[in-house]
């Protein structure tokens, strides 16, 4: 029995002795896993380059979107300043307008109040001429009474 023992533990060697690789995976295909894994590295590269890309154009689009709300802005703010300096020139040239239009009233007034100042004189003068002549034509009729 013991010879049987040890016939089996050689044909147990035997069969352990075989390449790890034979044992351990199925059949070898010539050349196929290094075309798998070939076209999976093609995939990776291709799948990595897809991401890398679509990072970038994310990246972008982050960029314009903030930029767009501050050019916005600044249009906005330019356009506002130039209105604002548009009113400006216009509040200055209607400042200027009522300046001159209320120096104008000031010499009308002027005008008017010399002129009234000038048709009371005449007034004076005309009322003076009329008593004149009313004590004129009283002293004719006394003369002519009298005479």
């Amino acid at each position: 029995m013991g010879r049987r023992q040890n016939k089996n533990a050689l044909n147990n060697r035997k069969t352990n002795l075989t390449p790890p690789e034979s044992r351990d995976s199925t059949p070898a295909r010539p050349e196929k896993p290094n075309i798998v894994h070939e076209e999976e590295m093609d995939l990776k590269n291709y799948l990595s380059k897809m991401i890398d890309t679509f990072k970038e154009e994310t990246r972008k689009s982050l960029k314009e979107i903030e930029e767009k709300p501050s050019k916005k802005l600044h249009e906005m703010v330019e356009k506002t300043n130039q209105k604002i300096q548009e009113i400006n020139k216009s509040l200055k040239e209607a400042k200027e307008t009522q300046d001159k239009t209320t120096k104008q009233v000031k010499e009308a007034l002027e005008t008017v109040q010399s002129m009234k100042a000038e048709l009371e004189t005449i007034k004076k003068t005309q009322d003076e001429a009329m008593l004149e002549m009313e004590r004129l034509d009283k002293h004719q009729d006394l003369k002519m009474c009298v005479g």
